[in-house]
């Protein structure tokens, strides 16, 4: 899901941030659940979409999954839905607007 171009320090750093987004977005929410509104505008112009910056959440999650394997609970499960509807809330608020650009 990474850019083909990127350095391995690119795509480190890359989700590195996204993970410190997620723990702050599913936590207290002090601004850095904010960088993944700046991301998606930033990677519009990538001509990244929408419904794939949703799907890297999604990809971690069960990339999460498989590594926790029968410690994936239903009280886990449950909460990272939830986590990845607000995302994807968050990510598409706004495509109606990249849509319509000419």
């Amino acid at each position: 899901m990474f850019r083909s171009e990127g350095s391995e320090p690119v795509k480190g750093a890359m989700l590195q941030l996204t993970i410190e987004a997620i723990l702050d977005f599913a936590g207290e929410r002090r601004g850095h659940f904010r960088l993944i509104e700046s991301e998606v505008f930033s990677h519009d112009a990538y001509g990244t979409p929408r419904e794939l910056f949703v799907a890297f959440f999604a990809v971690i999650a069960d990339c999460l999954r498989d590594v926790l394997g029968e410690q994936w609970s239903a009280e886990i499960d449950a909460a990272w839905h939830k986590l990845l509807r607000d995302i994807e809330a968050i990510v598409l608020q706004r495509k109606h607007l990249v849509d319509e650009r000419p």
